[in-house]
């Protein structure tokens, strides 16, 4: 996309062109933050891992807890609460890392959604403004005996212009949520395979 067409975008897209801006910052700005939450380092790491399971084996659950505490990564907060509850019978402290590992997905996941949501936002923007252009041609023609072509320039580059910087914004978006629930997926299953081992770990 060239200046002349940004220009003419802002310059001739009418209202709506402002509020499918914003919602184009903030869709970068929550895709920004969640590639960068849902890289594995943030997930689980291998180091602390093997870390985790040694102390347990060895018994040392204050060094395992302190760990825990340490570390900066999302299995850390399920793992915490497993050495929490690591007396309780087995079927209760499984539900109790299940239900863990719930909420940190959901955490994890929830501002995804909104990205989503703003995919869908622009397009409805986009339609309302290509609406708001569409009615200012026809007051246009309206009003006109005999309809002067360049009267109608107004109404219709604020109609075609709307609706691409609409759908600029919303596909982006839409494959950006799209990618991360992919990423938001292949975590949970890394979660889920690593609280599993934890809690045989525990129990053993």
């Amino acid at each position: 996309m060239n200046d002349s067409l940004i220009l003419s975008i802002f310059d001739k897209g009418g209202f709506f062109v402002y509020p499918i801006l914003v919602c184009s910052i903030i869709a970068l700005s929550i895709f920004l933050k969640k590639f960068f939450y849902t890289r594995d380092e943030y997930i689980v790491t291998n180091p602390f891992v093997t870390k985790l399971e040694n102390y347990i084996k060895q018994n040392d659950f204050d060094k395992a807890i302190t760990l825990c505490k340490e570390d900066k990564t999302i299995f850390s907060n399920i793992a915490i609460v497993g050495l929490t509850n690591k007396d309780k019978a087995q079927s209760e402290l499984e539900k109790i890392i299940e239900d863990e590992g719930s909420i940190q997905i959901f955490n994890l996941a929830k501002s995804n959604e909104m990205l989503g949501s703003l995919s869908n936002i622009s397009t409805l923007l986009g339609l309302l403004g290509t609406i708001s252009g569409m009615i200012t041609v026809f007051q246009v023609i309206s009003t006109q005996t005999v309809v002067d072509p360049p009267s109608l320039a107004g109404g219709i580059s604020e109609a075609l212009y709307t609706t691409a910087f609409g759908l600029l914004v919303a596909i982006p978006s839409f494959i950006g949520y799209k990618f991360l629930l992919n990423r938001i997926n292949e975590a949970a299953i890394k979660l889920q395979t690593q609280s599993k081992r934890l809690l045989s770990i525990l129990k053993s």
